[in-house]
């Protein structure tokens, strides 16, 4: 798997849902003062990772661990700032003390199961995707759905792939990251009209980047729409020159 599949999934860390997920379900061994201590760093340290501001995020939830080691929100809040620094072992650390804590935290479990997928760790990362899945009170059972799916693709079953990307896009029809990794794996799988589908899907919500224009340059070339396959071509000549998927064009076209 390339460092780049490994890095579309751990990406999805889902900070702006944890404020509202993790600190309800968590249980406290620590009381008073310092149970609100730990508390409120954590909140700050979401609130400062949400908004990029990785050294106040950090210093908030070190704050919060000092208070309580196994606070969950920061444990995963940690987790998210060694993933950014691509410390991934510390990161599975956190994961995993906050999982000590509070064992059935879809959130921990959807993106400690993103971190182990990356790393190729595929059976762990699916029963931690199942879990997530089935716990009635995460109600974002699509980011677990999509997370399995690219999953399952980098594993190499491309079947239930796209069970799973499907069933994500039945619980969210306008997931842009679900609707992105449908249309790869159905240009993937020879299916161009559908891969142009997919994309009108992104485009009406107005998600254009390299890899959509990439793929759009692709499908449409399978097609045989030249005129649409070259304005997607010229889009990304112009928006993304120096990208990795204008060097992916570049190869294309020099071999016709």
């Amino acid at each position: 798997m390339t460092g780049r599949a490994g890095l579309r999934i751990a990406g999805v860390l889902t900070l702006a849902l944890l404020l509202g997920g993790c600190a309800a379900t968590a249980d406290r061994p620590v009381s008073g003062e310092r149970e609100d201590a730990a508390e409120v760093h954590a909140e700050l340290g979401i609130g400062y990772l949400r908004e990029g501001e990785f050294e106040q995020a950090e210093r908030n939830l070190r704050r919060a661990l000092d208070y309580d080691p196994g606070y969950v929100l920061a444990n995963i809040g940690m987790a998210a700032i060694y993933e950014r620094k691509d410390q991934l072992d510390r990161a599975e650390e956190h994961y995993r003390r906050a999982l000590r804590r509070d064992e059935d935290n879809p959130f921990a479990q959807t993106n400690l199961g993103a971190l182990l997928c990356a790393r190729e760790d595929f059976d762990e990362a699916q029963e931690l995707f199942a879990k997530a899945i089935k716990n009635p009170d995460y109600d974002r059972r699509d980011i677990a759905h999509m997370n399995s799916g690219v999953c399952h693709a980098d594993a190499g079953d491309a079947e239930e792939a796209e069970r799973q990307l499907r069933r994500a896009l039945e619980l969210n029809p306008q997931y842009p990251r679900a609707l992105l990794e449908m249309a790869r794996l159905t240009y993937q799988d020879d299916r161009p009209m559908q891969t142009r589908a997919f994309l009108q899907r992104l485009d009406s919500q107005g998600v254009e980047n390299a890899e959509t224009l990439l793929l759009c340059y692709q499908a449409e070339s399978a097609l045989g729409n030249s005129r649409a396959a070259n304005a997607c071509a010229e889009r990304l000549s112009r928006h993304h020159p120096d990208s990795d998927e204008m060097a992916e064009l570049r190869r294309l076209e020099r071999e016709g």
